[in-house]
């Protein structure tokens, strides 16, 4: 798992190239990870989530998620502004800290690093897919995606009864990290709890299929597939 410098990192660094696309890009370009968005509506979501997030740390609870502007230019300067403050806040925040969040304990400001990290680099490769360019995942932080999924949302959704416990699980297996593997099975908080399919690839596939930005079949499926099916449609992420 990165450390939270490494987070604010990916952070900044992804939030700096979203901002430098929604310059010059197409916004009205259909964004096929979020159907129904174009460019526009990922950035004004996307921007949304850091000022959430910003002020789910100030207050200590869940407010609302403002909308941006229309007009490029209004757009990219509410859009850089957000994320700037968002960067500044977590870094000048002890990480560990209490803090609201949506996950299970310990609930601390660390949280918050992770999750705008992994938000805002999946959100920039569904702005660069929609605009026909190259993306380009680490490993090893895709790794820590599917891992937020298993440890994180998945059991947060079945607390909160978004999500139905599932008898008949998965186990995920990234190949390109030998040894690495996960259980999306049962509530979620118990990694031995039985499965009846595995899926294997490398790290960043498995994350797009768990985030249902593409299609299993980028994948190697052994055991029951219709589990797998049910799994992906059970809602185990947002």
């Amino acid at each position: 798992m990165p450390c939270v410098d490494e987070y604010q990192a990916v952070l900044e660094r992804d939030s700096t190239i979203v901002e430098g696309l929604l310059r010059t890009a197409d916004l009205t370009a259909s964004v096929p990870g979020c159907p129904g968005w174009n460019v526009a509506d990922l950035a004004r979501h996307l921007g949304g989530v850091h000022r959430w997030a910003h002020d789910a740390l100030i207050t200590g609870a869940a407010g609302e998620r403002p909308h941006g502007p229309d007009g490029r230019d209004n757009l990219v300067a509410w859009f850089a502004d957000g994320a700037s403050q968002l960067v500044s806040l977590l870094r000048r925040t002890d990480p560990s800290s209490p803090a609201w969040t949506f996950g299970p304990p310990p609930r601390t400001a660390a949280f918050w690093s992770r999750r705008q990290a992994h938000e805002t680099s999946m959100h920039l490769g569904d702005a660069q897919r929609a605009l026909a360019l190259a993306v380009v995942t680490n490993a090893e932080f895709a790794a820590d995606g599917v891992d937020e999924i298993a440890t994180m949302f998945f059991p947060s959704r079945v607390r909160r009864g978004v999500t139905p416990v599932l008898e008949r699980g998965l186990r995920v297996v990234l190949t390109d990290l030998a040894g690495t593997e996960f259980v999306i099975a049962g509530d979620g908080t118990d990694p031995t709890a039985p499965t009846a399919a595995t899926l294997r690839g490398p790290a960043a596939d498995v994350l797009l299929v768990l985030w249902r930005r593409t299609d299993v079949g980028v994948l190697v499926v052994e055991g029951d597939r219709a589990v797998v099916s049910e799994v992906l449609a059970a809602g185990i992420t947002p």
